[in-house]
């Protein structure tokens, strides 16, 4: 892996493919992975698919610093500068989960950046939360106690990535929190919505908001994956990307 400051953000990534001439001045591929990941799970995917293609550790991930950002906006617009520094001017965006909720932002806001767009069990758009809604009832409820013990009434329902992440909760606090359906309307790039079908953080029913809302959406589904398709159903989600790229 290689490392770069960008205004003041340290990048850790690996260019995959140097020296590859690109079919038909395709643009590289941009791979971003979810929560609690890096990029080290995408290095091989990448060298598979015979692309050239720049595999990122996101902020606060892998080798790459913990940024201070207040929400996705801010998040998105670091991995922004990381291109405009790479020279890269238009790119194929796979993101998972986290890095397919930094993909909507970026196609929606960065038109001319993505080309393309492949999600992979993408946490863009929040469930439905009979858990979320008792959280903030709870929260509200015993406001009167001290943090301490408040946290360990709700902890047992706090998201998993949220409660086996300490040292990163503001960040998830920053870059979770907001619902993306808003963004998916203003995608104008041909959008691929990949998702393992039995996801058991993120349904498979989300699929029919991006499939409802993405102007040019194509929906793919896994049989029998979960949130990770890359990791236990690696040649067929291959043979879909390369479908998709």
């Amino acid at each position: 892996m290689t490392q770069v400051a960008v205004d003041g953000q340290i990048w850790n990534y690996r260019e995959i493919g140097d020296g590859i001439m690109l079919k038909d001045d395709n643009p590289p591929l941009l791979v971003l992975h979810g929560w609690g990941r890096s990029g080290d799970e995408w290095i091989q995917m990448a060298k598979d698919l015979g692309r050239k293609a720049y595999v990122v550790d996101l902020p606060g991930f892998g080798g790459s610093s913990l940024p201070k950002v207040k929400n996705i906006f801010e998040y998105s617009q670091l991995v922004r500068g990381f291109c405009a520094y790479m020279n890269l001017n238009k790119v194929i965006l796979v993101g998972h989960s986290l890095g397919g909720r930094v993909g909507i932002v970026l196609a929606a806001e960065q038109i001319d950046l993505v080309e393309k767009l492949i999600l992979v069990d993408p946490a863009g758009v929040k469930p439905s939360s009979l858990k979320r809604s008792a959280l903030g009832t709870l929260a509200k409820l015993f406001a009167w106690m001290p943090r301490t013990w408040r946290q360990q009434i709700v902890k047992p329902m706090m998201d998993v990535d949220y409660r086996n992440s300490p040292s990163l909760r503001g960040l998830y606090r920053a870059v979770v929190k907001d619902d993306l359906r808003k963004y998916l309307p203003r995608i104008k790039c041909k959008t691929w919505v990949i998702w393992g079908e039995k996801d058991p953080i993120l349904p498979l029913s989300l699929t029919d908001i991006y499939k409802k809302l993405l102007p040019y959406p194509t929906a793919r589904i896994i049989w029998g994956a979960g949130h990770d398709p890359h990791l236990s159903h690696y040649l067929v989600l291959k043979r879909i990307l390369e479908e998709a790229i």
